[in-house]
């Protein structure tokens, strides 16, 4: 029950109790002034009437051992310092709780921002460049700062101050190609290929420390890590071979006789099971490229492998050429009665299209097959070149990667070291992409790449991990249109392909709305496991640090149109570009943002957290926050 006094001294108070026979079981006093209130409790117990008198049972105590003492009651001064000493307390534990509940806000405000606002791109810097728009070349020259080169100017902008650190004149008056300069750049260095000179200007002042003038006509610079080469034509069959060691700057040139070009009619006639029709004469005799094309009886190209330069010889030894079908044969027809109400006016239009290319083509395409001596001369410091020749069937490809070069020609693959000694043979699944052919080669994309483990090479279907020197196969990854494989700073692999069939090599000509979908991979290099995978985010990838992002540029466009236009073999009609550049989630390939214009840009680049990107005579950088 519970028991409340008024104390002669004025104090209230209570407390709870359990009678002993109507009494109080034991003594108590006033909080305040420690008078005796047992006596007022006892006549309070008494009056109260109706109450239960529970008896509770006591231990009793134990001989020998005294009673605990109660402990001494407080003061009313004491009393009242506990109160405000409590108070204190509530009021500082509500002060924390609310600014752990203001600091909480903040942080959910400013994750708000980031993930809404400041980790999206912005554009930092725009300049207009003035003049020809392709004659501009443009990137990241170091940390935040850009390079602006034309073949009048060579410009270094601070993106941070936002003022030129440095700009040069390097005007060539007896050059009018307008073609941008080409650009390469080292440590201390930039080196800018003019085509009648090399310039090499400091790169931080910007002052030309060196100009190497170039003889003949030009024809091609090859930059690597350790030197550069270019390439000029002194007459039909002499080439000057012009290497210049990046680290002394010196330079020297090469004299060549190379062998005269001329030309083979391969054999023009098509397969027993295509009959010629009047389209695929017409096309024969308007288009010598179609059936009847040309090839170099004798041809002679010029790489830089790094550590020295290579000659390709190639000499046609027996022509041949292989027709395969490139459109499906005529199937089942949606046409002629056989529409239903399932029949699709894509189905219709597909079967209409190939039927037209069909009538074009014959259906077929060429392979090479064609006899080839191809000879590897190679300058290795001594007074003439080391040789390696050999009969291959298709076109011979030569390519170097870091520390081993390759000779590809049809489906086999020959591998060399830097002396050019060869180090083992590999049998393709399938040829190698067509724009690595000589005709269309950029001289600087690779079907490989050289890292951890090895060597990556990839042909139109199949990525195959050889282990170097030896030539071991390690894995093999099936994919179709793979166009480009890298690592990045963890040694991880990155894949672009496609999710393209085995079908879309064989009939490559097939015309098809539903494209194959752009498709990224990341690879573990030692087992060939793919980590994760997406589709439609992308064509192409692009490593900068940590960050990863991907970017596709694709023309719109009536469907129907565009199939017309793939089946007369004409140009597509004109129509917006969509172009997106996406950010990437290196962990699981989620995309973190999506840049959009709907304009196809000339250059991109990119550094960190910043990327360049040119439209026209447009220049900007844009920025996003990072943690």
């Amino acid at each position: 029950m519970t028991v409340k006094i008024q104390c002669p001294c004025g104090a209230k108070y209570s407390f709870e109790v359990e009678p002993i026979e109507g009494r109080m079981p034991h003594a108590v006093n006033c909080p305040a002034c420690q008078a005796d209130g047992t006596e007022m409790a006892n006549q309070l117990i008494a009056e109260t009437p109706g109450k239960p008198r529970l008896r509770v049972h006591t231990a009793t105590p134990v001989m020998g051992e005294t009673p605990a003492p109660l402990p001494p009651a407080l003061s009313r001064a004491s009393a009242m310092q506990r109160i405000q000493q409590e108070r204190r307390q509530y009021r500082a534990a509500g002060w924390i709780a609310g600014g752990v509940g203001v600091l909480l806000l903040a942080l959910l405000g400013a994750w708000g921002w980031f993930a809404f606002v400041g980790s999206k791109p912005r554009l930092a810097y725009s300049v207009k460049v003035p003049g020809a728009e392709a004659a501009w070349q443009t990137g990241f020259l170091d940390t935040g700062v850009i390079l602006l080169v034309s073949p009048d100017q060579a410009t270094a902008h601070d993106l941070n101050s936002g003022k030129d650190l440095w700009s040069v004149s390097i005007s060539d008056k007896t050059s009018a190609s307008g073609a941008p300069p080409q650009t390469y750049l080292t440590k201390d260095s930039i080196w800018l290929c003019l085509g009648t000179r090399v310039i090499r200007l400091n790169r931080v002042t910007g002052a030309i420390q060196q100009t190497i003038p170039l003889a003949g006509q030009f024809q091609s610079f090859t930059p690597s890590d350790t030197s550069l080469l270019v390439v000029s034509a002194k007459d039909e069959t002499t080439r000057l071979a012009c290497r210049i060691d990046l680290a002394s700057g010196d330079a020297s040139t090469d004299e060549i006789t190379v062998p005269r070009s001329e030309k083979h009619a391969m054999p023009n006639e098509l397969p027993p099971n295509v009959q010629p029709t009047s389209g695929v004469l017409l096309a024969q005799a308007l288009d010598e490229q179609k059936f009847n094309k040309p090839l170099d009886v004798m041809s002679s190209e010029f790489i830089s492998t790094g550590a020295n330069l290579v000659e390709l010889r190639v000499q046609l030894l027996e022509p041949k050429v292989t027709y395969i079908q490139a459109i499906k044969p005529r199937g089942p027809t949606h046409i002629n009665g056989s529409l239903t109400v399932g029949s699709s006016t894509a189905d219709v239009a597909e079967e209409v299209f190939n039927d037209i290319k069909r009538d074009q083509t014959g259906g077929v395409k060429g392979i090479d097959e064609s006899r080839y001596q191809a000879t590897l001369r190679r300058w290795t410091g001594g007074a003439t070149p080391v040789e390696w020749k050999s009969e291959v069937t298709g076109v011979p490809m030569f390519f170097p990667v870091k520390t081993v070069d390759l000779l590809v020609a049809g489906q086999q693959l020959t591998v060399f070291d830097k002396e050019n000694k060869k180090l083992f043979d590999a049998k393709l699944a399938y040829a190698i992409n067509g724009r690595y052919h000589p005709e269309r080669w950029d001289h600087h994309s690779v079907p490989a790449v050289e890292g951890p483990g090895g060597l990556y090479f990839f042909d139109e279907g199949v990525l195959t991990a050889f282990s170097l020197p030896s030539g071991e196969v390690r894995w093999r990854l099936p994919s179709v249109g793979i166009s480009k494989v890298q690592f990045d700073d963890h040694g991880v692999l990155y894949v672009d392909s496609t999710s393209g069939s085995p079908e879309d090599i064989q009939y490559s000509e097939q015309i098809k709305f539903d494209k194959a979908a752009p498709v990224l991979l990341k690879i573990d290099p030692a087992s060939g496991k793919i980590l994760w995978q997406v589709a439609q985010q992308g064509q192409r990838a692009f490593l900068s640090g940590p960050y990863l992002y991907t970017a596709s540029a694709d023309k719109g466009g009536v469907a129907m149109a565009n199939g017309l236009a793939e089946a007369l073999d004409t140009a597509r009609p004109d129509a917006p570009v969509y172009f997106h550049l996406y950010r990437l989630d290196p962990e699981n390939g989620k995309i973190l943002w999506d840049f959009y214009r709907d304009e196809a840009p000339a250059e991109l680049s990119f550094q960190q957290n910043r990327f360049l990107i040119r439209f026209g005579s447009d220049v900007q950088v844009w920025k996003f926050l990072t943690f």
